[in-house]
């Protein structure tokens, strides 16, 4: 359809193009939207398979990912806040 086509219609029939123009760009941009986020599932699908390949390399599983970092041979660090040496001949190498 051209510009000069539009010219010769009639009132009603350039309503009714008007809304049919309407309904094709509602459903283009509803077609664009679902593609976008098909493509973002299957992208988190990816990276998900490729995690969970990373986890299992080294032996580990899925869960592994969510826990909390373990410290060295499962001790939890002590957490000094004094400053004062522990012993007496600590004491003195320090001074």
């Amino acid at each position: 359809m051209t510009l000069e086509s539009l010219e010769k219609l009639t009132d009603e029939e350039l309503v009714q193009v008007g809304a049919r123009t309407a309904e094709l760009l509602k459903q283009r941009d509803t077609d664009r939207k679902n593609k976008a986020l098909e493509q973002v599932r299957q992208m988190r699908e990816k990276a998900n398979a490729e995690e969970r390949a990373l986890l299992a390399s080294v032996g580990l599983g899925p869960k592994a990912a969510t826990q909390k970092k373990r410290h060295a041979a499962g001790k939890k660090r002590s957490r000094r806040t004094d400053t004062k040496p522990a012993t007496a001949s600590a004491a003195r190498k320090a001074g």
